[in-house]
């Protein structure tokens, strides 16, 4: 499958990525990672000389180099109560378990003080997920939140622009519950497309949206056997529209993604493992503008790759 499927920024050069994809495969896997303390180097601070080097003759030492600076990918995933965010996650990184939970120093957390945090409605966006499956992504969550809640989104509104400017922040992913398609989209929502940082709008619940079409088609006497062919068709129509109202945005999202069961559209993190990850890393891939951070994001990625 290739990238070009996907509608990525017209700055990103797909070739190139291909090509970066290539010396990867031929270079010796790396250990897992230590986490990262906010005192470390960022992603952002690193930098690729592409000159005059051919695509397919990239210099290996550069691409150790990003690798040996920064060992993770960061990304903040964001989004309304209930929007599927955790399963988001262990679908990516291939879990059945929660993750392990840092404080921004890089200190475990232990699960009983965690609980009783949670049980106390404390959240601290700051702390660090890490699957032991998928132990180069380094995940920020934030507290679900609704129309008026003001003091969790401006928190998560904080966290965005201290790590944008600082460069400790990679990507956004926003998920959007899609259960309620004639639900607007909150005023919130609309804010974190304002920041300036990579996003990649995730539109979850979409098997919810998958059942009210096939409801309505079967409802205008459409036959069993053609239903859920055109089901697929119009909810890829219905997220593609809902899409095209953030394009409006100052920083529109660079694509979406879907996450449901059963959903078969093409940009859809299918129920297969594989498919579902592979799928996530190109469309993530083919947000990122910055060369060094796709260097970065495929060398976590890597036993993924297929992208070219």
């Amino acid at each position: 499958m290739s990238i070009s499927e996907f509608p990525p920024p017209s700055r990103v050069n797909s070739s190139r990525l291909a090509a970066i994809t290539h010396v990867f495969r031929k270079m010796p896997r790396p250990g897992s990672p230590s986490l990262a303390t906010d005192s470390e180097v960022q992603p952002h601070d690193l930098s690729l000389d592409s000159g005059t080097h051919p695509a397919a003759e990239l210099p290996e030492d550069s691409i150790i180099d990003i690798r040996a600076k920064c060992p993770h990918f960061r990304i903040l995933v964001i989004g309304r109560a209930n929007a599927e965010k955790t399963t988001l996650l262990k679908r990516v990184c291939n879990s059945v378990k929660g993750p392990e939970i840092y404080d921004k120093d890089g200190k475990k957390i232990k699960a009983k003080i965690l609980k009783e945090s949670m049980e106390r409605g404390e959240h601290d966006i700051d702390n660090q997920m890490i699957f032991k499956s998928n132990p180069g992504f380094i995940f920020h969550d934030s507290r679900g939140f609704e129309s008026g809640a003001i003091r969790e989104t401006q928190k998560a509104k904080n966290f965005i622009k201290t790590r944008a400017t600082s460069t400790r922040l990679d990507e956004l992913w926003y998920c959007l519950p899609m259960a309620d398609t004639t639900r607007p989209f909150l005023k919130t929502d609309e804010e974190f497309f304002e920041l300036e940082v990579p996003v990649i709008a995730i539109f979850t619940k979409c098997d919810g949206l998958f059942t009210e079409v096939r409801g309505d088609l079967l409802a205008r006497g459409m036959d069993h056997n053609e239903v859920n062919a055109a089901c697929d068709g119009k909810v890829e129509e219905i997220l593609t529209a809902r899409f095209k109202e953030l394009q409006q945005q100052r920083f529109a999202p660079a694509t979406w993604a879907s996450l449901g069961t059963g959903i078969t559209n093409k940009n859809a993190l299918t129920d297969t493992q594989d498919e579902c990850v592979k799928k996530l890393v190109q469309v993530t891939a083919g947000a990122l503008t910055n060369e060094a951070l796709q260097l970065l994001f495929i060398s976590v990625q890597r036993n993924n790759l297929d992208i070219s």
